[in-house]
């Protein structure tokens, strides 16, 4: 019984260390681009230019958004979340925790606390895991303010994130 749970537990935290690889990289990024008129929008960078970049929200809407439309351009590499942290550290801590039940089939209070403090610690550690990851992966920030000029210098910084930088190359 107890190589059962730990095999369950080596094959799940091998899950969520393992990547799946993408061919194209402008896939791992996601872009928030705050307008004047439109508001927030977010998606993944199809294109940009001295004229302004174009963004498919991931809904099958693909939007078109001028220079002078755009007041800040933030880019950020998806990952593990504050969230997914909180979940994946609960549930190992919990797993973990859990084996301290395997000696016999009633619990004692000393097999109970040290039970709760286990899973304690795992969702304390998944959420710290989970606020590093997410302050690692914010990536650029271009503050535009409406200025087509300041677009025009400022958008070189972000053409190997679109799609287009991928699918153009020669």
């Amino acid at each position: 019984m107890k190589i059962t749970i730990v095999t369950v537990l080596i094959v799940f935290f091998a899950c969520l260390i393992v990547k799946e690889s993408k061919a194209q990289e402008f896939i791992n990024y996601q872009v928030k681009v705050v307008t004047d008129s439109l508001g927030t929008q977010k998606g993944t960078l199809e294109k940009i230019s001295a004229e302004g970049v174009a963004i498919n929200d991931g809904y099958g809407n693909y939007l078109i958004i001028k220079s002078k439309n755009i007041i800040s351009i933030r880019l950020k590499k998806k990952g593990t979340t504050t969230s997914q942290g909180l979940l994946y550290g609960t549930v190992s801590g919990a797993a973990i925790g859990s084996l301290a039940f395997l000696d016999n089939g009633i619990a004692s209070d000393d097999q109970l606390v040290g039970f709760l403090a286990i899973t304690t610690l795992g969702a304390v550690v998944g959420t710290t895991y989970g606020l590093i990851a997410e302050l690692r992966s914010n990536k650029l920030m271009l503050r535009i303010n409406k200025d087509p000029q300041v677009f025009a210098s400022e958008y070189q910084k972000l053409e190997k994130y679109s799609k287009a930088f991928y699918i153009d190359k020669p």
